[in-house]
């Protein structure tokens, strides 16, 4: 099985294969089930929703980026990427799915708009790396992209790190993305009708009442996909 099919075989065998006991054994590897300290501090500036018109909610949401491994958005460049930002929102958030949204709700049409909103934030120049004495444009790139609509969708987009993104598909970009989101909303299809529950209540029926659907495959995917990267 190569990489870029391993993440469809993972969540292949969460819609399809794993009992509800393996799958939340599974989850409980991936951490506490409580949200961690960078993400409670979001929720405590923003009051649980990020609005990205609002210039202190960009600089939270950038904050918890960096909390979140995104180490490119230098703090020097502040101001740079929190003007890619609203500059980005300003011209792409009516493509984006709305606040009541969900993954699993999404029609073709939202993904292929969505992927657009993607494609154009992953390549806004956020940064600057400073290159044998010149400063080097860095842009807002994949995992940043993908979690910032997480932050901002949580009930409808499943962040990825490296780890994720590659069992996906290389180069990454707004295709593999939306292979993903398509994978991941499927196998919570199938899940929730597997243990005949919607699917808004999975996150309870699996231990991690505070994660959202897209946020259990996020999860469920970095554990399975560590697993199998140990030597057998």
């Amino acid at each position: 099985m190569t990489m870029d099919e391993l993440g469809a075989a993972v969540l292949d065998d969460l819609r399809a294969n794993m009992s509800p006991e393996d799958i939340a054994r599974n989850l409980a590897g991936f951490g506490p089930a409580t949200p961690d300290g960078a993400t409670r501090r979001l929720r405590a500036a923003t009051g649980g929703r990020v609005d990205l018109t609002d210039e202190a909610h960009r600089l939270a949401a950038i904050t918890w980026l960096r909390a979140w491994g995104c180490r490119h958005l230098r703090r020097a460049d502040t101001p740079l990427t929190d003007e890619a930002l609203r500059t980005w929102w300003a011209a792409w958030n009516g493509s984006l799915p709305g606040d009541q949204a969900t993954l699993t709700g999404l029609v073709e049409a939202d993904l292929v708009s969505a992927g657009r909103a993607y494609a154009a934030l992953r390549a806004a120049p956020a940064a600057r790396r400073s290159v044998k004495g010149s400063d080097l444009d860095v842009a807002f790139g994949d995992t940043a992209t993908a979690k910032l609509l997480f932050v901002i969708r949580p009930q409808v987009f499943p962040p990825w790190d490296e780890m994720i993104r590659l069992a996906f598909g290389k180069p990454g970009g707004s295709a593999a993305y939306l292979r993903l989101l398509r994978l991941s909303a499927a196998a919570l299809d199938g899940l929730a009708a597997r243990l005949a529950v919607p699917v808004s209540e999975l996150p309870e029926v699996l231990g991690r009442p505070d994660s959202t659907p897209p946020k259990i495959v996020d999860e469920f995917l970095l554990v399975r996909l560590a697993q199998s990267r140990r030597p057998q």
